[in-house]
């Protein structure tokens, strides 16, 4: 009997977190909006649809300290006398 609830408890824990994967991704990509992500993905993410739109979503999106490089390719002309 314990065995049993042993065995549904590892797999209800293994369903919720393929269910949240998108959050997940959202979560370890440090994405800016990741709350938004975890409440789509509660509502929406049943559809299957909703969870593969999310998925999708969480993969693409910027990241949050994402910085740019821009290189200066004007040269500097000295001062003449």
């Amino acid at each position: 009997m314990e065995a049993i609830s042993i065995l549904t408890l590892i797999f209800f824990t293994i369903i919720l977190c393929i269910y949240y994967i998108p959050f997940l991704v959202a979560e370890v990509r440090k994405i800016e909006n990741k709350t938004s992500v975890f409440w789509l993905n509660t509502f929406f993410g049943w559809s299957g649809i909703g969870w593969l739109v999310l998925l999708f979503y969480s993969s693409l999106v910027n990241k949050k300290n994402s910085t740019k490089i821009v290189k200066d390719n004007k040269k500097k002309n000295p001062k003449k006398k």
